[in-house]
């Protein structure tokens, strides 16, 4: 990625955030009765002991419009796990479908408490969302954040980019990542300059050209904030087109206030389908330039 991505290691590092001490409760203690209640008529005190009973509670409104978002969620993975994944997951020489628990892999970095367990996008979630960037690739470099084990890089192959690049820093990641890319069938690929780097995401700053910028919910919101800010300055430096893809983003609200990037509102068609078809949010934005 040497001739994609620009090092910026000066950047400040992120800090995890300090936990408020838990409020303290003041304890309520019952004083004692001083006298016996008086005896009540036997239908009053029947009545009171009516009274007494527990009122039933009413289901919560929209209880049963969350169980039914739900299945239709777990359905709805499924189909993308079992079905419209499966011919293209078999392209890979290291499989991608399996999640990875961060706390097993080797990373370097003070950042580490940041990160997301790995996970893989669906591929024609994928699609879908690269399809809401109207512009000739060919004249766009991609850069996934959080590459993990490559799949969305060689996704992004099969599309006529430039110049594809990730980004990934824990170490078995980027070691299968880098087999991926070795084995993909290269009559698959129309972009072949193709490359991860192992490194912090805060550490290296955007391409100097148009790009293309894909987060799979990589990180928090922290390490987000620091890589937008590289992205934000960059851009301020050198206005030029540049496009980000946030696959069930944490922090769209930075993208906004950025004053740099504008949403890009899909078609009714493309959003019904990503309402109906995806697990996950999609949201894209495009830079002012």
């Amino acid at each position: 990625m040497a001739q994609i991505a620009n090092k910026t290691a000066t950047q400040p590092q992120a800090q995890p955030p300090t936990q408020p001490p838990a409020p303290q409760h003041a304890t309520a203690v019952a004083a004692p009765a001083t006298a016996a209640p008086a005896p009540q008529p036997a239908p009053q005190a029947a009545k009171v002991k009516a009274d007494k009973k527990p009122a039933k509670k009413a289901p919560p409104t929209g209880s049963w419009l969350d169980r039914l978002k739900a299945e239709h969620q777990s359905l709805v993975r499924k189909l993308h796990e079992r079905v419209l994944d499966a011919s293209r997951e078999q392209l890979f020489f290291v499989p991608t479908k399996d999640p990875e628990a961060l706390s097993t892999l080797t990373i370097d970095s003070p950042n580490r408490g940041f990160g997301h367990d790995y996970r893989p996008v669906p591929c024609q979630v994928f699609d879908w969302a690269l399809a809401l960037v109207p512009e000739d690739l060919s004249e766009f470099t991609f850069v996934d954040y959080g590459a993990g084990k490559g799949r969305a890089m060689l996704l992004a192959a099969e599309h006529p980019f430039a110049a594809v690049a990730g980004v990934e820093f824990a170490a078995e990641l980027h070691d299968n990542a880098e087999m991926n890319i070795a084995q993909y069938p290269r009559s698959s690929m129309r972009c072949r300059n193709v490359e991860c780097v192992l490194a912090d995401a805060v550490e290296v700053g955007p391409p100097d050209g148009a790009s293309v910028h894909f987060f799979f919910n990589p990180f928090a919101r922290e390490v987000f904030a620091e890589v937008l800010n590289n992205i934000v300055m960059a851009y301020r430096m050198t206005p030029r087109r540049l496009y980000l893809i946030l696959v069930d983003p944490i922090a769209a609200d930075l993208v906004e206030a950025s004053g740099v990037f504008a949403r890009v509102e899909p078609s009714q068609i493309d959003e019904l389908k990503l309402k109906l078809f995806s697990p996950h949010t999609v949201a894209v934005y495009r830079s002012l330039a």
